[in-house]
């Protein structure tokens, strides 16, 4: 493949829509370049949820089951209805893009695997999971499908090196020359700009996820709880999590009713991160995590968990802050408090922040990729 050879591309993802999670925008961002690039590229999905249109482009999807499924029959009937649409289409590279199917050349994993939280959860946690892996039929099909990605598959994408780790040691893999694999993070959006608003006068702290646990926003209570307790003024916005009578007890039940605001999901987050001061991100299991970076490049400094790979491109201390105990709340507290009362500091993170997030971009993704679309069509290349 030379830098100006076209290739036919199958890009294999179970939801085609770019207003989808982190995995839907990464294969859709990485179509779009493609394409504008110059390859032809088909869509096999189980779901497509854009009108996007562009000539080179094929979207095929799998037919709508005739009955309802459960997870397991889910998983199965989609698994054999794209095998069947890839077997019914030649190509020169069949990328997945952590989608289980017959016949992938490439693989880029986004999520770790589904013992992960079995490792970083806090105690209780862990044992459920550990549950749910012995007992729950989707979990043992999942770490099955994984599996045969993992090994079948020419060449493996990971978002990071946690990532990485992560499937390697789950799967007892140790020879990385006859398993070998790039590193290929996600891009940020640049489309809006800094923000120019005063800061609010009081001191905004800034949540994105839907997961109350695995996104650690219940170590985040239990650090804003601290902080009150100090005497310490200070709002928690929270988008992703609805503002619905559980979600309201929770916070009350940490006695945070009048600092924490229930944002629910939001596709438009530029107003938002211009209230925010600082973004916290303290995740039991992160494969990479987009908001961190997309926040930063408002201007927003960000303090993240460890167990996040995009800190595997931030740097402690300069650009951002690392959670390194991720179930610490009186560490990430400390984080918190540092910000708030070192205004000095704040700005030069903010400074450095920006600078960072700069440098993560959509083209070094779409760059490595065709690195690895080179490297498996030469068949023997060092990868």
């Amino acid at each position: 493949m030379t830098g100006s050879e076209q290739l036919n591309l199958a890009m294999v993802v179970r939801m085609f829509d770019p207003a989808g999670g982190g995995l839907e925008l990464y294969a859709f961002k990485l179509v779009q370049a493609l394409l504008q690039k110059g390859h032809k590229v088909t869509v096999l999905c189980q779901e497509s949820k854009t009108d996007f249109q562009q000539p080179g482009l094929t979207v095929l999807t799998v037919p709508k089951p005739e009955k309802k499924l459960s997870k397991v029959e889910r998983l199965n009937y989609n698994y054999e209805e794209l095998s069947k649409l890839l077997a019914a289409h030649r190509f020169h590279l069949v990328h997945s893009q952590h989608c289980p199917v017959k016949g992938a050349d490439l693989v880029t994993f986004h999520q770790h695997t589904v013992k992960r939280f079995s490792i970083s959860g806090d105690p209780l946690e862990r044992l459920i999971n550990e549950v749910k892996l012995q007992l729950a039929k989707s979990y043992k099909l999942r770490l099955k499908q994984d599996e045969e990605l993992l090994r079948s598959t020419k060449l493996r994408i990971f978002v990071s090196q946690i990532c990485r780790r992560d499937y390697y040691e789950t799967y007892g893999i140790k020879d990385e020359v006859r398993f070998p694999y790039l590193i290929v993070p996600p891009g940020a959006e640049r489309q809006s700009p800094v923000k120019t608003e005063e800061e609010p006068t009081t001191f905004t702290f800034l949540f994105i996820g839907k997961g109350y646990r695995k996104k650690g926003l219940d170590t985040l209570y239990k650090a804003c709880a601290l902080l009150k307790k100090d005497g310490l003024k200070f709002k928690l916005l929270v988008v992703g999590m609805k503002d619905s009578p559980g979600n309201r007890m929770t916070a009350r039940l940490h006695n945070l009713s009048d600092e924490v605001e229930l944002l629910g999901f939001q596709r438009d987050l530029e107003n938002i991160k211009d209230r925010s001061q600082v973004i916290v991100v303290p995740s039991k299991c992160e494969a990479f995590g987009m908001s961190p970076i997309e926040a930063m490049l408002k201007g927003v400094p960000a303090i993240v968990s460890s167990m996040a790979g995009v800190t595997e491109v931030l740097e402690d201390g300069v650009d951002s802050l690392i959670l390194h105990e991720h179930l610490d709340h009186h560490e990430l507290a400390r984080h918190m408090r540092k910000l708030m009362e070192d205004k000095r500091f704040l700005s030069s993170l903010k400074q450095k922040a920006m600078e960072k997030a700069a440098t993560v971009t959509w083209e070094n993704t779409v760059e490595l990729t065709e690195r690895a679309y080179r490297q498996v069509l030469k068949q023997g290349a060092a990868f």
